[in-house]
C-alpha cells in the first residue's frame, strides 16, 4: 500500500509551485524562493513507537518495515538508545547508519534534567525518580568508560558512519552485550551501547510516499530510568504516536500516564496498537473485550484525546515474513479455526491464502492504512498548510512589488514629454525627501516597542519572583498552627516536645503554580499589547504613501499563549527539628520555641526550594522571551517589507529624476526611452499573469486536518 498519497501530492504541488515561482521572478527574488524550498526538503512526518519495556515494540517495527529481526528485540536493560529509521528523505544516503555518542554536555542534561517534559515525566510517570536517574546515569557512564578504556575521550560528542546496513552492526551499538565488565574491550556485541545517543538508519522504502522518521523508543516502566527519560525525551520530537500495548495487561497506569504527558503536548496524533492477540485465549470473544475495555477507559481518563485502536500481533506479521522452517511449522499451528471465527466476525471475510489469514489478523497492514490517514489529515498537513500560507505571503509581496514597478514604468510613458519632464522633476525632489524619512519612522516604532517588551519582561520576571517568595514565606507562617497541634498532642501522649516535624509541600506547589499562571497571563497580554500596537502605528505611517505589503502578517499562532507550570518540588515534605530551649530549672524539660523553629523552616524551605524555583523562573522567562521574539520577529518582517518597498522607491525615484533631467533636453532619448520602458512592461505583465496563476493555485483550499474517530474494531 502507498502511506500518505494525499501529502505526497501537496510536497508535489509545493516544489512544482517553487519551481514556476523561480521561473517567473528575477534572481534578486530567488534566495526567498531558496530558503522556502529548503524548509520543504526539510519536512519529514515524524513517527514514534512508544510503550512498557516488553510490550514487543521493536517486534512489531520489524513486520511493520518488513525487516525480519532487523532491529533487537530482546535487548539488555543497560540499552536506552533511541534509533531513528530515517525513511526517503531526500538529502540522506540511500543507505547506511549514522551512530552518535554521548557528549559530557549530554551526560550532564540527563543527570540534572531541566527540560520541560523532564518535569511533566516526574509529575505523571508512576515511579519515576530522579536521584535514581541521576544514581544509573552515572553507572552508565562509569560502564562506558570501563568498556571502550583510552577511547572514551575520544569518542565523546562524536559519531560513526557506514554505508551499509546489518543487523549485527546495529547491535554492536544498540546491544548492551555482556552483563560483566571482564574482557568488554574486546567483545564487539554492545561495545558502543552505553554510550552511543542515538542511532540513524537510512532507508528507501516504497511504500512511504513522503518522508518519514520513524523512532523506536527504548520504553518505559523498567527498573532501569534511563529508558523512562529518553523514551519521554523523544516525545518532543515527533508528531505521531504508535503506543504499542500488551493485549494481556493493556492500559496500565504508565500506559494512562504516558499518554497523559502526550496530552500536555500541543497536536499530538496517537494510535494505539493492542499486541500480542495471538496469546489470548479466543479472539472472537477477549479481543473486542480488551478493545471495549481500553476505549472506554481512554475516554474516561483522557476525554480531550482523539485515538485509533487497532489489535493484532506482531508475531504474526513476522510469521508471514519468515522463510524457516520452524516459522512454517508455527504458521500451521496458529492457523487454526479459532483464527478464521475471529476474522470473519472482526472483517467479516476468511482470505484463503493462509499467510493472507495470519497477516490480516496481525493488525499490522490496518495500522498502515490508520497511520496513512493520520499523516495525511494530521499535525503533517498542518505544517505543509503553514509552509503553504508562507508561499502565499512570499506571492502577495512580490506581486505587490511587481505592481508597484509597472505603476512606475506607466507614469514614466506618460511623463516623457520635456514640459511634464520638469514639472515631474521638482515634485520627485519633494517626493524623495518624504519617502526617505518613512524609514527612520518605522524604525523608531519598532525600537520604541522592543524597549517597553525589555521593561515588561524585566518586570513581569522580578514581580514572579517576589510573588512566588511571598508564597513560600506565607507557607512557613502557615505551619505555626500545625507545630502547635502537633505540640499539644505529643505532650498529652508522651509528655514531652517532639524533635522533628514533617510538612507536606502539595499546597505549597499549588500556590506556586497558580502564581506562576496568573503572572504569566499578564506579561503575556502587555506584551502583546505592544507588539499590536507598534504593527498598528508601522501600518499607519505607511499608510498614506504605499499599500500595506504585510497583509498576511498578524500575531496568530503565536508560541505558548499559555504557560502551565509543570514544576515538581524536588522533596514532596520538608522536615524541620524543633527549635528547643532550657530554661534556668533545669529539672523541667526543654521547650519549643516556635518563632526560631519557624525561622529555621523558613531557611530548610529557601535552600530545599531555590533550585526548583530558579527553574521555573527559567522557563517561565523562556516562555515569554520566545513569545516576544516570535512577535518581534514578525514585526521586524512586517518592517523589513516596508523599508524595502521605501528603500525601492526612493532609488526609483532618484533614478526618474536623473532620467528626467537627461530627457527634458534630448528629444531621441525620449523615444528611445519610450521604447525601453514599454518592452519592460511587457515583461512585468507577464510576470504578474504567471504569478496570478500560481497564487491562485496556492490559494485553493487544502484538505481539511482528520481526525482518525475512536473505533472498537
Amino acid at each position: 500500500m502507498k502511506i500518505a498519497p494525499q501529502l505526497r501530492k501537496e510536497l508535489d504541488f509545493l516544489n512544482g509551485a517553487l519551481d514556476r515561482i523561480e521561473a517567473s521572478v528575477e534572481r534578486s527574488a530567488r534566495p526567498r524562493i531558496r530558503d522556502l524550498r529548503l524548509r520543504l526538503h526539510d519536512w519529514a512526518a515524524r513517527v514514534a513507537v512508544i510503550g512498557q519495556v516488553k510490550a514487543g515494540k521493536s517486534t512489531f517495527l520489524n513486520a511493520f518495515l518488513h525487516q525480519h529481526d532487523f532491529l533487537p528485540s530482546d535487548v539488555n536493560p543497560w540499552t536506552s538508545v533511541v534509533t531513528n529509521m530515517r525513511i526517503n528523505l531526500p538529502e540522506d544516503p540511500v543507505t547506511g547508519a549514522r551512530f552518535e555518542f554521548f557528549s559530557e554536555a549530554d551526560w550532564d542534561e540527563i543527570i540534572n534534567g531541566g527540560t520541560r517534559i523532564r518535569k511533566l515525566t516526574e509529575e505523571l510517570l508512576p515511579g519515576f525518580d530522579t536521584d535514581i536517574l541521576r544514581e544509573q546515569s552515572e553507572q552508565m557512564r562509569r560502564r562506558a568508560q570501563r568498556r571502550l578504556g583510552k577511547h572514551y575521550q575520544m569518542l565523546l560528542g562524536q559519531h560513526h558512519d557506514y554505508d551499509f546496513l546489518a543487523p549485527d552492526l546495529l547491535q554492536r551499538y544498540v546491544c548492551a552485550g555482556p552483563g560483566a565488565d571482564d574482557g568488554l574491550e574486546r567483545e564487539a556485541l554492545g561495545r558502543y551501547a552505553a554510550l552511543t545517543k542515538s542511532a540513524n538508519i537510512y532507508m528507501r522504502l516504497p511504500e512511504f510516499q513522503v518522508p518519514t522518521i520513524i523512532t523506536d523508543t527504548p520504553g518505559v516502566n523498567d527498573p532501569f530510568l534511563v529508558r523512562d527519560e529518553f523514551t519521554c525525551r523523544s516525545l518532543d520530537r515527533s508528531d505521531v504516536f504508535i503506543m504499542v500495548l500488551s493485549a494481556h495487561q493493556p492500559l496500565t497506569d504508565v500506559d494512562l500516564a504516558l499518554i497523559r504527558i502526550l496530552a500536555k503536548q500541543d497536536d499530538k496524533d496517537v494510535l494505539i496498537f493492542l499486541n500480542r492477540i495471538d496469546e489470548l485465549d479466543d479472539y472472537a470473544v477477549e479481543v473486542p473485550r480488551v478493545i471495549a475495555d481500553v476505549s472506554r477507559r481512554l475516554r474516561a481518563a483522557i476525554p480531550d484525546i482523539d485515538f485509533k485502536i487497532v489489535a493484532g500481533s506482531a508475531y504474526l506479521a513476522d510469521l508471514t515474513q519468515r522463510s524457516d522452517e520452524e516459522a512454517a511449522w508455527a504458521r500451521a499451528e496458529m492457523d487454526s479455526m479459532e483464527l478464521a471465527q475471529y476474522l470473519y466476525s472482526r472483517f467479516g471475510r476468511v482470505p484463503e491464502d493462509p499467510i493472507d489469514r495470519l497477516l490480516l489478523a496481525s493488525g499490522v497492514e490496518e495500522v498502515k492504512h490508520v497511520l496513512s490517514a493520520v499523516i495525511d489529515g494530521g499535525v503533517g498537513r498542518q505544517q505543509l498548510a503553514q509552509l503553504r500560507g508562507d508561499l502565499r505571503a512570499e506571492l502577495s509581496g512580490m506581486q505587490f512589488v511587481a505592481r508597484r514597478e509597472r505603476d512606475t514604468l506607466q507614469m514614466q510613458i506618460e511623463s516623457i514629454r520635456s514640459d511634464v519632464a520638469e514639472a515631474a522633476i521638482e515634485e520627485m525632489s519633494s517626493e524623495i525627501v518624504a519617502t526617505e524619512a518613512l524609514r527612520g519612522a518605522l524604525e523608531n516604532h519598532v525600537e520604541s516597542a522592543e524597549h517597553q517588551i525589555e521593561a515588561v519582561l524585566n518586570r513581569g520576571w522580578s514581580a514572579l519572583e517576589t510573588r512566588l517568595n511571598k508564597s513560600i514565606e506565607d507557607f512557613v507562617l502557615s505551619q505555626r498552627d500545625r507545630f502547635e497541634d502537633v505540640l499539644r498532642t505529643n505532650r498529652i501522649r508522651d509528655g514531652r516536645p517532639p524533635r522533628s516535624f514533617e510538612t507536606d509541600t502539595t499546597a505549597l506547589q499549588i500556590a506556586l503554580e497558580r502564581e506562576v499562571t496568573k503572572s504569566y497571563a499578564r506579561s503575556r497580554a502587555a506584551i502583546d499589547v505592544l507588539l499590536d500596537n507598534a504593527i498598528h502605528a508601522c501600518r499607519t505611517t505607511v499608510a498614506d504613501r504605499f499599500d500595506d505589503p504585510s497583509e498576511e502578517i498578524d500575531l496568530s499562532d503565536m508560541p505558548h499563549d499559555t504557560f502551565t507550570s509543570t514544576l515538581t518540588l524536588t522533596r514532596r515534605a520538608l522536615r524541620i527539628n524543633f527549635a528547643l530551649e532550657r530554661g534556668w530549672a533545669f529539672w523541667r524539660g526543654p521547650t519549643v520555641n516556635i518563632d526560631k523553629t519557624l525561622d529555621g523552616l523558613r531557611i530548610v524551605a529557601a535552600e530545599e526550594l531555590r533550585p526548583a524555583v530558579e527553574k521555573i523562573l527559567q522557563a517561565y522567562g523562556e516562555a515569554l522571551v520566545e513569545r516576544a521574539s516570535a512577535g518581534g520577529s514578525r514585526l521586524r518582517v512586517m518592517v523589513r517589507m516596508m523599508e524595502m518597498i521605501v528603500r525601492e522607491r526612493t532609488l526609483q525615484l532618484k533614478q526618474e529624476r536623473a532620467e528626467l533631467e537627461r530627457l527634458a533636453r534630448d528629444p531621441q532619448m525620449q523615444s528611445r526611452l519610450a521604447s525601453r520602458i514599454q518592452s519592460k512592461l511587457e515583461v512585468l505583465e507577464r510576470r504578474l499573469i504567471n504569478l496570478g496563476a500560481i497564487e491562485s493555485a496556492v490559494s485553493s483550499t487544502m484538505m481539511p486536518r482528520r481526525k482518525p474517530a475512536t473505533r472498537a474494531a
